[in-house]
Parts: structure tokens; sequence; C-alpha cells
């Protein structure tokens, strides 16, 4: 009961110190700083005044012209003359006021919503218009006035009135409702109702040039000079500034300042910026060194968060003041952070290059050197905590103690991950190291640690470790599991160890992390959170602590503080479960997406020293975080469509500066320019870079689209009709913006247009008494077609009969055919036998003509001889080749068709003899054969065939028997 209520005491007294605190400024740390070099911008390096609109748009009068910025996109307005814009000023109906070289007007947008500027020159007199450049544009409550070095003009009206000058000028004022001009000569000027009068005190300021002249309160105002410093002015007398901020500011020269969030910023030429209170106190100071591009300082400005935009000498850098975070700072950088503490006056933090040391609380001044180096820790941190009054650091390459700013080491065993104090002894100190545990003891003089030896009997290297009630020590391995481990009575020996995993009810063997709260072990998973139970000696869900985070996923390191808030990071992204009175919790994580994804994963660390600092571990340094400084603005958050390019003609309209009564006219395009590129923006600067957007095209889209961080999407061929286009943002607080919206309409095509319609239906109509017409004419196409197929019917018929006719008289002629085909093979045949009869019997004469010639010679007998003789003769006889000649060409004629009468008439050179050799080569009569039937020799066979190959003009190559038979 005694702990809650001083607890609520402690709440109370908090959120009381939180109100005061609110709209505040830090001075830990650094604040977050954003470049942009000329190259992200694409205009000169030098801006010479900051503006913004209504809309939260920054406006920079650069070297190049004017050049805006709405959180995504740069625009460069070049003027005609293209001289430098030295001067800018916004009124409250977004009117932007330019000056330049000898001219001077105002930007407003044109029917398409582009700023076109107007000159305001032409109401100048012809004589007056050399007044060279324009440093200064104020608006006041008698019009808007333009300061050269030597002329005053005031524009109201849409008249120019000339201030007439003694001197020449040097800068100009409008603060507290009074124009305050600096006479080079005569000093500090106000202006009021057409005359010039000397304020009472400002006479020291006579040769000293001014660069600002801030308002305090009442008609107090803070007076800047270039190498005196600062002044406070109360209406009656000049008073020096005292202490260390003036000192600087007269050593390095001030050439801007800006009041803002009751603060003042001061930019020099050679050292960067200051902030400071009315008193001169230093708030903040950042260089080149704490991450400024340049150390010159031509212009300050401040956007609807009141954070801070610089122009340089040499880029443009926005501060994020407003933030509850800031960043600490080391010349030569930190490095990634893995540990840090708080303890006798000291900030330490244990990085991958050391241990680094400054005095705390964080005392604001110009020299401040940041950071130093605890000489013989450099390497890897792991681990800071105070044991008993001690504090210990474990370090790669062992662990050490810590006092003041001196290292002494205690132990050489590799890599000093943790220590925890057991509850059996509390004189000792059981550590974790790379290779698994280590006993430490107290010292004889109880005023340190000292080592005693390994503890034998495990190995595994100990990152995360607890011990329970029972005195047994949990240790988990990331890519192995969990250990339980039983140690004898002098802790110097392990007695035995339980190893659980995934059979065990674990979700899985790696990335189970070991953390407590109060005595409660957890083990966290990418699964929830688990806790171990004794009865059952498995691990299941923690039914309490997944709800009360909201079973969150993803959650790998949890802390509980002094002040029973539990902070944890899941995802990367750190958070807080804030303690309420009633015992519940409140979980807050929106303020902490700005680290999203600079937490080093598995090493995460948060340090709570009180309610109003935290210290978190980064990657590349140390933050640090106050829930009290929190800006005070009520700037909504808002999306604007910036750009509506037609892809296809490049023209664009600027909807969100569209003249008034223009905004609401409906856009529209022809259908050939259905490309359109749109592009939107949210000035939500705190959140620079961090912005996502979503969108929807109604009447195309199917739903609104994913968040990216892309400003800009395209619509390809789309159709004609009606279409409104909606484009929200979400921040990384996951608050939504509003949703802005552009409504356009896309002309039909010629085709699907109006005109074309009406023709259509004209045509329609047309074909439609074509087709009546057609309809008619076809039925009467039809009848007479129906009259046709009847007589075409009958044609048919009669056609078909005599077809059946024909086919008949065919099927008679081949009937015939075939039976004369077959008596030619008859006769073919016929002749065939014949023809080798004939060359029978004549082989049978031959031989015996032969013999009865031999018998005739060896017979004496004359009577005999006779008789023989008379044989022979009629043997002869029978060789009657002309009898034979025409028997052979007959039955050659029926066969081959007259084929004797065809090589007359083809070959007429030829010879009965040669005739008759192609007949029987014709025949396939072998020339043996053939010289039987000639009664010739075999030789006189080819002798023929040769000769009767020349008579016939043969290739050498072509054969005698198939061009025979061919003829």
């Amino acid at each position: 009961m005694r702990v809650k209520l001083s607890k609520n005491i402690l709440l109370a007294f908090f959120l009381l110190f939180q109100l005061g605190s609110f709209g505040q400024l830090k001075d830990i740390g650094i604040p977050a700083i954003h470049n942009f070099p000329k190259g992200e911008y694409h205009a000169s390096a030098q801006s010479w005044q900051i503006e913004r609109n209504s809309k939260n748009f920054m406006y920079f009068a650069n070297n190049d012209g004017l050049l805006e910025f709405d959180g995504a996109h740069w625009q460069l307005y070049s003027l005609p003359n293209r001289s430098i814009i030295r001067s800018v000023k916004v009124d409250e109906n977004d009117r932007i006021y330019v000056g330049q070289q000898n001219d001077f007007g105002y930007m407003e947008p044109d029917s398409t919503g582009r700023l076109q500027y107007h000159s305001l020159l032409e109401l100048v007199a012809p004589e007056e218009r050399n007044f060279e450049e324009i440093w200064r544009i104020h608006l006041t409550g008698f019009g808007v006035v333009f300061q050269s070095y030597t002329h005053l003009f005031i524009y109201q009206n849409n008249r120019i009135y000339q201030v007439p000058l003694k001197n020449k000028l040097r800068f100009s004022f409008y603060v507290n409702d009074r124009l305050w001009v600096q006479d080079e000569v005569e000093g500090m000027k106000e202006y009021s109702q057409g005359r010039f009068y000397q304020p009472r005190g400002l006479e020291g300021l006579k040769g000293r040039e001014v660069w600002a002249v801030l308002p305090v309160s009442g008609l107090h105002v803070l007076i800047a000079t270039d190498n005196d410093g600062v002044y406070t002015y109360n209406g009656q007398e000049l008073i020096p500034w005292q202490g260390e901020a003036n000192e600087f500011l007269k050593e390095n020269e001030i050439f801007s300042a800006r009041k803002f969030k009751g603060a003042y910023a001061f930019g020099t030429v050679q050292n960067g910026l200051i902030i400071t209170d009315e008193n001169g106190k230093i708030i903040q100071h950042v260089n080149k060194k704490k991450g400024l591009q340049n150390n010159t300082i031509l212009s300050i400005g401040a956007d609807a968060d009141d954070n801070l935009w610089l122009g340089l000498d040499n880029g443009i850098d926005f501060m994020d003041v407003s933030s509850p975070f800031t960043y600490m700072y080391h010349p030569e950088g930190l490095g990634a952070a893995y540990s840090s503490l708080v303890y006798n006056g000291k900030l330490y933090v244990g990085t991958n290059n050391g241990l680094f040391v400054k005095d705390w609380p964080e005392q604001v001044s110009i020299q401040d050197e940041g950071f130093r180096l605890i000489p013989k820790t450099v390497g890897q941190i792991w681990y800071l905590g105070v044991h008993q009054g001690v504090m210990l650091c474990g370090h790669d390459n062992g662990a050490f103690v810590i006092e003041g700013e001196t290292a002494y080491q205690i132990s050489e065993e590799k890599g000093a991950w943790t220590f925890i104090e057991p509850n059996q002894n509390p004189n000792c100190l059981i550590g974790g190291n790379y290779s698994g545990l280590t006993l430490f003891r107290k010292n004889r003089a109880g005023n340190s640690w000292e080592l005693v030896a390994p503890v034998k009997g495990f190995s595994e290297s100990s990152k995360l470790m607890a011990q329970d009630r029972n005195g047994q020590i949990w240790m988990s391995h990331g890519f192995k599991g969990v250990f339980r481990i039983n140690l004898n009575q002098s802790l110097d020996s392990v007695t035995s160890y339980d190893y659980f995993n995934s059979k065990n009810g674990l979700p899985s063997d790696i990335f189970i992390n070991l953390m407590t709260i109060g005595e409660n072990i957890l083990f966290t998973s990418p699964d929830g959170i688990y806790e171990f139970n004794e009865n059952t000696a498995r691990f299941e869900r923690s039914a309490y602590y997944n709800n009360i985070f909201g079973q969150q996923p993803e959650i790998d390191y949890i802390r509980e503080d002094q002040y029973f808030d539990i902070w944890f990071t899941a995802g990367g992204v750190p958070g807080v479960l804030r303690f309420q009175e009633d015992g519940t919790y409140t979980k807050m994580m929106a303020p902490f997406e700005k680290l999203a994804g600079r937490i080093i994963a598995g090493f995460q660390h948060i340090h709570v020293v009180d309610r109003q600092n935290t210290f978190i571990a980064l990657e590349d340094g140390l933050a640090h975080y106050s829930p009290a400084y929190q800006s005070l603005s009520d700037t909504s958050f808002r999306t604007y469509i910036r750009e509506v390019v037609n892809l296809n003609d490049g023209g664009v309209l600027y909807p969100t500066s569209l003249p008034t009564g223009m905004e609401e006219a409906l856009p529209t395009y022809e259908y050939k320019g259905n490309n359109l590129k749109f592009t939107y923006s949210s000035p939500d600067y705190k959140n620079i870079r961090k912005i996502r957007y979503s969108y929807l095209l109604e009447n195309y889209s199917s739903g609104w689209s994913a968040w990216s961080d892309e400003s800009g999407c395209e619509f390809m061929n789309l159709r004609e009709g009606f279409y409104t286009f909606r484009v929200r943002a979400i921040g990384p607080f996951s608050s939504e913006s509003n949703v802005a919206s552009f409504s356009f309409y896309i002309r039909p095509p010629w085709f699907r247009s109006t005109l074309a319609y009406i023709a259509y239906s004209l045509l329609t109509v047309c074909f439609i008494g074509f087709l009546v017409w057609f309809i008619l004419l076809r039925m009467h196409i039809s009848r007479r077609r129906e009259r046709l197929k009847h007589l075409q019917e009958y044609r048919r018929k009669v056609q078909q009969y005599q077809r059946e006719a024909l086919i008949s008289e065919k099927e008679i002629i081949k009937l015939r055919n075939e039976q004369l085909h077959g008596k030619m093979i008859h006769l073919d045949k016929e002749l065939a036998n014949q023809t080798m009869n004939i060359v029978q019997k004549n082989k049978f004469f031959g031989k015996l003509k032969s013999e009865l010639k031999g018998l005739q010679e060896q017979t004496n007998d004359s009577s005999v001889k006779s008789k023989i003789t008379l044989i022979i003769n009629r043997i002869d006889r029978e060789f009657d080749d002309k009898r034979q000649k025409e028997l052979f060409e007959t039955y050659f004629d029926e066969v081959h068709e007259e084929f004797f009468k065809r090589l007359a008439e083809k070959y007429p050179s030829l010879t009965p003899r040669e005739q008759k050799l192609c007949a029987y080569i014709k025949m396939n009569i072998s020339s043996k054969e053939i010289a039987a039937l000639l009664n010739i020799s075999q030789r006189g066979v080819e002798i023929s065939r040769y000769r009767l190959r020349k008579k016939l003009a043969m290739d050498r190559d072509a054969n005698l028997s198939t061009f025979i038979s061919n003829i």
C-alpha cells in the first residue's frame, strides 16, 4: 500500500512537471538534423530568407529563384530577370511577396494553380527604379514594405508609395507593430505615419550593424548586432547581454536570428547556430561537427510545429527541435551503443568502440567536447551495471571495475556478457561469458570484486541469465534453447543442468530470449511470451503477459524500470507499458516509431534514469527521450494533392493552389489525355521521410492501395466518365491525415461522344430501313431462287440420268478395254510364243543344215549329195524372212498398236532390219535370241544395236530398251 501511495505521488508530480515543460526546448543532446544538399533540391547553395504558408509549405529566397518544399517535393520558380531573391514574405492569404535586384512583386497561382510572378515595378516612378536589391519585406498595418539599401517602398491599395530617405539604410525590422530601420548615419529609427522618430536610448548603436530585432515581452526587444553581440532594450536604455552566449556571438558574428517557442535562435557566420532563452542562457549549440552541412547560417525559418529550417551558405538543414528525442553527441561519433548507465554524476555509454563518459546532468556549453573515452576500454562493450556499490563493465576482453573515469580489469575471460547476484551468497557474483560462467567474490576490503575462477561443468555462451526463487540459474541461448543450471554450494561448479527446446513446449529452438519482470522469468519469442510451468515441466504461453502487451508480436526485449513501467522492443521499435494507479498498463509505441530501424537486433538496451531521462541504445549512437518535452502545436496532419499531370500532352494542374472559386470547377480531360499522374505530399516535417500514403480512384479502383512511401502514382488508359482521386497519409505514430480529393471528368472518344451516338442513331434508322428493304428483296430473291431451285433440281436429275448413262457407257468401254487388254496380252503371249518357235525352228534348221553339210562332205555318192543338197535347199526355203517378217509384224502391230508406223514416222532413216531389231528389243528379247532370229552372230547384234543408238541420237548413258519402249 505504501509503495502504491508513493508511486501515485511520483506520478502526480510527473504530470505537473510535464504541464510546465510542454513547449520548452530540450537542452540534452542534439535534435535530429536532416540535411538537404543542393543536389537534392536542385537550386543554388544559398537561401537568404525562409517563410511558410498556411498549408505549412516552406518557401526559400534562393539565389536561383523561389524554392518551395511541401514535405516530399522541391519546386523551383525562376523569376523573369533570373536575379537573386534576397527576401520573401507570405501573407495570410498565401500571397508570396519576393524582392530581388531592381524588382519586387508577388507570386500567386494562375488558372492551373501554378505560381506566377506579378511585378510591381510598373507602379514605381521610372527615375526611381534603380534601387538595387530588396533585402527586407514586412507585412504591416499600413501596407507591404519593401526595403533596399537606398529605398523604402510601401505597397497599399495597388499603389506604391516611396518613403523619402535622408541617408542610406542598412536593414529594417517590424516588431510589435513597429517598423524599425537602421539609418547608415543616424542609427536606429522608427517609422510611423510618414515620419521617422529617434527612439530614446539607442544612440549606442550608431556605427554598428544590426542584423535582428526580436520581441521579448511588452515593449522589450532583443537587438542583435553582427560583431557586438546582443542587447536588451526596454524602451529607455540599451543593456548588453551577459554570459557565455553573448561572448560566443561576438566572436562568431551574428548573421541571422529568429524567435520561436519562447526561445531565440541565432545563426552565425563561423560556428553554426545557438538557441538561448531571453536571458542568454544557452539551450542548444549545433554546428558542422554536430550534424550541420555548413557553419554559416544565412537564414532561419520555422514551420507550423516550431521546428527550425536553416538556410546555410551551402545547403538547407532541418532541426526537429520539438521532438522528445535528442541524440548524444561526440566529435568522432560514438558508434553502435550497446549499454548505458548514469552513476555518480556521470553518464557512461558502452559502444563497439569502447566505454565513453561525460558529466551528468549535462551542462550545455560552447566548450563542451562531448564524451571522453575511458582508457584501456577500447573495444566492444557488452554490459554496464552497479553491483553492491561497484560499477562493472562487461567487455569483449573480459570484466572491468569502473571508478570514475578509470578502468581496472578483474577478469580476462573473453566476452563478459552479464552479471547476476546469487541468492545463496551476497558476496559472490556469477558472470556469463563466451565460454560459460565465471565466479567473482568481494575483495577483502569489501569495496570491489575479484575473480575466483571459471565455473566448472558448463561451457555454453551465457548472455541472458536470471536466478529463480529456488536458486537455479536460467540461461537462454539465442540459437540453441534454454538451460536450467544447478550450482554446488560453493558456486564454483555446475552439478547438473537441464536443456529445454521446442520438445518442451517452446515454439522453436532459436530466438528465445530470457527476460525478467520483478521476480518473474519470462521467455520471449516471435510467437509470444512464455513461462515455465513447474508442475508440468513444460513451457506455456503466458496469458497474463501476452494480454497486457496486447498480443504484441515479435517482442524480443523487456525491462521493468524503477517506476514499474515495462519497456520493450517489438519488431525493431521500442515501446513502454505505463503502470497506472489501478494496476493496469497503458501501452505507448507511437512516439518511438521515430527510432524504427535504428535498434540493434539482439542487443537492445533501454536505461531509465528518472521520469524525464531515458536512454535508448541505437546502431549509430544513443537517443535521449524525455516525455515532458512535446510540441504544443495543434497543427493537424494534412495531405495535399500537389500536381495532376496529363502524361499525353504534359499539361499540369496544381489543385492546392487553384485560385479562389476555381477549385470547385470540375477539370475535364480529352480522351487522348486519359493517362494521368498524381503527385501528393504531407508537410509533416517532424516525421520527414517516414510518411506513407494510400490512394483510391473512385470509379476505377476496387479499394485503397497499400501504404507506401511513394508520393506519386499513375493511371493509364482511363475510360470516359467522372472520377474522384482520394489520397491519405499515415505518420510513424499510426495517425492518419485527412483525405485529400480531386474530381475530374474524362470526355469520351469521338466514337463514343454524343454527336457520335446521334450519328449512330441515324445510321441505325437507316440500317433498319435498309434491313427492311433487304428482307423484302431477299423474299423476292428467295421466291426466284425457289423457282430456280426446282428448275435446277429438274436439270440436276437430267444430268444425273446422263451421268448414270455415261457411267454405264464408261463401264461398257471399260469392260471392252479389259477384253481388248486381255486379247492384247494373249496376242503378246502368242507373239512371244511364235517368236520363240521361230527362234527354236531356226536353231533346229541351222543345226540340221550343218549336219547335212557334214554328211555331204563325208559321202562320195553323188546321188546322196544331190539329195542332201535338195534337203538343204528346202531348209533354206523354210528360212523365208519375208514371210516371217510379215507374220511377226502382223502380230506385233496387233499387240503394240502400229509400232512400226510410229517408228517409221519418227525415224524414217531406219532400215527394215533395224526396225525389226527395235521390235525385238521392245519385246525384251536377248541379244543371243535376236542373233538367231536375224540369222547373224551375237557380235553382229551388238554392232547393230550400236548403229541403232546413233541413228536414234541417244545419249551414251540412256538405256536403249527403255528408250524404244517409250516410242
